[in-house]
Formats: structure tokens, C-alpha cells, sequence
């Protein structure tokens, strides 16, 4: 299963722009501003009473909008004050102006403007006139969001949501950005079925969020496509479709959505849904990656580590697993540590391999197995077996199989204690729940040889099977070799 999209946190508008210069729902008695571009750039236009009809909008000049916009600022129109306050934050048609467009905001909102406020706000999270300051953008919001600005209201609600400047409340997140959904917002319907699909705020319902999805996708959204194709991937709320899901990341992909190529890429890779192509999976991955995805700068670097759909290249892999790591992948995280463990592109360092996986381990807990290796054969560090117990009892924990494996291992050969056969049999039998292939294998062993279940050569030779049609070679050795036996003694 895919790790989820996260909600769209739309309160960083696309591109800088205040919110309502990209799609400012108008409410009540609030006239529509739109900004288009024109011929010369972005323009504020009037789209009211004919003053200025849109197939005019080329002909006019910024510094004639401007001069309209002032005149009707002066006679107390509150939208001219707006539009000027939009054109000063963005420098159009007048030189950028932050403290003079802060000022007509609040003018602006102080005529009764909610936009306004909303706009305002923006600038305070952001901190784009000093230090952000989420308090005083929460107060903002609220004032526009209850007015009735579907803006406000899906920025409250995601305040809410990551608990910025107020107390973490789902219940109210739930709240403010379905009253934006209802009123028609795309953005806000997209995270409503954010909400609904993760159970935020409101008991899951993933065939809500199907038709939200869809319903933002007929609004034009682009990023609804991809958690609409994973939520059909994997048959969440109801059937799957795959041929649907990889149509919906296509087109995902097609607008530049980086995620959209990267789950292309994955398909590609793993050949689900499509033939397997490594070449194309590279292109996808290499597509989304040079954009700054970490998840596919990751993947891409595998590629160049093991040369799949490219030639091998260990100096592109490594930066690129920099790069994933600089902004926090795991998994790139925990590689590096075995890229510097071996000494493998990189100069050999145990001291460095540990602190990679260390800071893997908090997300990826695999990496722990790492670290616990590390401490139980003393490599570059003091053999500590007690450590290396609790680093991989915490991967087991965690959920990872390899975890219980090791555990495994430990109890089995006893290093600085005792063995003890039947904790080694329980972790090798949970490793196994979990299908893990070598846990199958250790199964076998331990038939095969009595030294942690009783002796016997039909149910070793079973595991073996399990294990060796999984692809572990280890086993087909010894399924070869223990069925040769078999046949020997019935043969005598």
C-alpha cells in the first residue's frame, strides 16, 4: 500500500500569490476581483456591471488599472482598495510595497472586505513583513472565516489540522474546511476528502473521499488525481481499478504533478498494471526527482547504484541520495549509512554509518537493525549484545520483520549468554507471519537439526519449500540437499 498524499496544505498559495489573486471565491454582497494575465503581465481587472468587459482586458495598461483603481479607492470602494493592496504585495502596476499593502488590507477589511483579512493574514503566517507570526494570522482568519470567506476557512481549518498558532483540533479542522468545500472552494474540497480518507475530525469514509476527489477534478484540480488513482490502486472505497488509478497519475503526471511520475515510476518498476520497463520507470523517477522529489531522488539513486534502466553510476547515486536525505528521506538515510559502512563511494566510516542510521531510524525502522549490527559484531564501536537486542527488539516492534529474524539469530547462538532455543523459535515463527522468506528458512533449519524445534525432516523440508519458492536461495541449497537425504534412508 502507498504511503498516503498528505493533505494539501494550501495556506502557501501556488507560485507566492495572495490567496485571492489565484481563485478568490466572492461571498455575499463581495463583487469578484479576478487577475488575469495579460499582454503586459498579471492585471487586476473589474468584472462587474460592464465597466470593463474581459475581451478588453489585453488593451488595457497596468498604470491605467492602477489610476481606475485609485479613483475608486478614493470614493470608498472597498474592492479598489483590495485590488490595490494585491497589486502593491505583488508589484504590479506599482513598485512592491509590503508595509503599504498591509496597510490597505486592513483598510480593506476595516470596509467590510473578509478577502481582505484573509490576504492579510497570509502575510503574517508567511512572515513575509518579518517574523511569521501565526497567532495574529489565526485571529485574522477567523474574523474572514466568519464573514464567510471559503479562503479563511479552509486556512483556519488547516491551522487547525497541524495545530499552528492554536491548540491541534481536529473536530474544528473538520469544521472550517468543510464550510470552504460547501461553498464551493476546489482546494477546500480537496483537503475535506483528505479529512475523510485519513479519519480526521470525522469518522472515515474513503467512498466520500472518492466523490470529493472526483468532484475537484471537475473543478479543474489537478492534485486531487493522485490520491483519487491511490484510493482506486488499492481498492479503498470500493472496487479497484488500477487501469483507472494509472489513468488518473497519468494525467497527474502530465501537468507536472511530481507524485503523479513517481507512482508511474514505482508501476513501472515493480510491472503492475503495465509491462515492466526499467528505462521508463528511470524516466519518471528522473522526471520527478530533478524537480526535488525526495522519495524519487531516493529511487533514482538506487537506480544509478545498481545500474537498472541506466548505466551504473555511483557518484550520481550518491548525490542523489544526499539530496533525499538533505530533506529527510529515510530510506535514503539508512543507505548512506551502508554506502559508509562499506566504504563504497564514499570514505569508510563506522561513526558516520551510525549516525545515518540513527537518523534514519526515527521513520525507517529498518535502520535499527543496522545500528544493532553494528553493536553486536563491534564495528567501530564496543561490542554491546544488550544494545543490540533492544535496537532490534525495537525494529520488531515497529514492525519490522528483520527485527525478529535477528532477535532470532541472537537467542539461537547465544553470543555472551546462553542460547535459548525456544525464544529463538517464537521470533523466527512471528517472522514468518509476516512472510518473510529467510524466517521460512530458519524454520527449516530448526526442524532440520532439533536445535530449537523438535527434529523432523518433513516439516524442515516444508519450510524449505516455502522459503526456496519465495526466491531464497539459501533454501533451494538445502531443500536440494535435505531431499537428497530423504531419499537416501527410504531408498535404504
Amino acid at each position: 500500500m502507498r504511503i498516503f498524499l498528505p493533505l494539501l496544505c494550501l495556506l502557501a498559495v501556488a507560485n507566492g500569490l495572495p490567496a485571492h489573486a489565484v481563485s478568490w471565491q466572492a461571498s455575499g454582497s463581495e463583487k469578484e476581483l479576478l487577475l488575469s494575465k495579460g499582454v503586459g503581465g498579471l492585471t487586476l481587472l473589474h468584472n462587474r456591471a460592464g465597466k470593463i468587459h474581459r475581451s478588453t482586458r489585453a488593451e488595457i495598461s497596468k498604470s491605467a488599472v492602477i489610476t481606475s483603481l485609485n479613483a475608486e479607492a478614493l470614493a470608498g470602494n472597498a474592492e479598489a482598495v483590495f485590488g490595490l493592496a494585491v497589486a502593491h504585495e505583488m508589484g504590479h502596476g506599482v513598485p512592491r510595497d509590503l508595509p503599504v499593502a498591509m496597510e490597505l488590507y486592513e483598510k480593506a477589511g476595516e470596509m467590510g472586505l473578509a478577502a481582505a483579512y484573509n490576504n492579510l493574514g497570509e502575510i503574517y503566517r508567511q512572515g513575509k513583513h518579518g517574523a511569521p507570526d501565526a497567532e495574529k494570522a489565526r485571529e485574522l482568519y477567523q474574523i474572514a472565516a466568519d464573514w464567510g470567506d471559503a479562503w479563511a476557512q479552509n486556512n483556519l481549518g488547516l491551522l487547525y489540522l497541524h495545530g499552528i498558532g492554536v491548540a491541534r483540533n481536529p473536530k474544528l479542522a473538520f469544521y472550517w474546511v468543510k464550510g470552504a468545500a460547501m461553498a464551493g472552494l476546489m482546494q477546500g474540497i480537496e483537503n475535506l476528502a483528505g479529512l475523510y480518507r485519513d479519519g480526521v475530525g470525522v469518522e472515515r469514509d474513503t467512498s466520500r473521499s472518492r466523490v470529493l476527489y472526483r468532484k475537484a477534478i471537475s473543478l479543474g484540480s489537478i492534485d486531487a488525481h493522485v490520491p483519487l488513482g491511490e484510493l482506486l490502486e488499492n481498492g479503498d472505497g470500493g472496487e479497484a481499478d488500477l487501469a483507472a488509478a494509472i489513468r488518473h497519475y497519468r494525467v497527474a503526471a502530465g501537468e507536472g504533478h511530481l507524485l503523479g511520475n513517481h507512482y508511474l515510476g514505482t508501476l513501472y518498476e515493480d510491472g503492475v498494471g503495465v509491462k515492466r520497463d526499467l528505462e521508463l520507470a528511470f524516466f519518471h523517477y528522473e522526471r520527478a526527482a530533478r524537480r526535488g522529489l525526495a522519495r524519487s531522488q531516493f529511487a533514482l539513486g538506487r537506480f544509478y547504484l545498481l545500474g537498472q534502466g541506466t548505466e551504473p553510476n555511483l557518484e550520481k547515486a550518491i548525490r542523489l541520495y544526499k539530496a533525499a536525505a538533505k530533506q529527510g528521506n529515510a530510506q535514503a538515510l539508512n543507505d548512506l549509512g551502508v554506502l559508509y559502512e562499506n566504504g563504497r563511494g564514499v570514505p569508510q566510516s563506522y561513526e558516520l554509518a551510525l549516525e545515518f542510521y540513527t537518523a534514519s531510524s526515527a521513520r525507517f525502522p529498518f535502520a535499527l537493525t543496522n545500528a544493532g549490527l553494528l553493536y553486536l559484531n563491534g564495528r567501530g564501536v564496543q561490542q554491546d549484545v544488550e544494545l543490540a537486542k533492544k535496537l532490534f527488539q525495537q525494529a520488531s516492534e515497529r514492525g519490522e520483520p528483520v527485527g525478529d529474524v535477528l532477535l532470532g539469530k541472537v537467542y539461537l547462538q547465544g553470543f555472551n549468554e546462553e542460547p535459548n532455543p525456544g525464544e529463538a523459535a517464537r521470533m523466527f515463527l512471528l517472522a514468518a507471519s509476516k512472510g518473510v522468506p529467510e524466517a521460512f528458512y530458519l524454520l527449516g533449519y530448526c526442524h532440520e537439526s532439533g536445535r530449537c524445534l523438535g527434529r523432523n525432516l518433513v516439516k524442515a523440508r516444508d519450510f524449505y519449500k516455502m522459503a526456496a519458492d519465495q526466491g531464497y536461495r539459501e533454501a533451494e541449497r538445502a531443500l536440494r540437499q535435505l531431499e537428497w537425504r530423504l531419499r537416501t534412508q527410504s531408498n535404504n
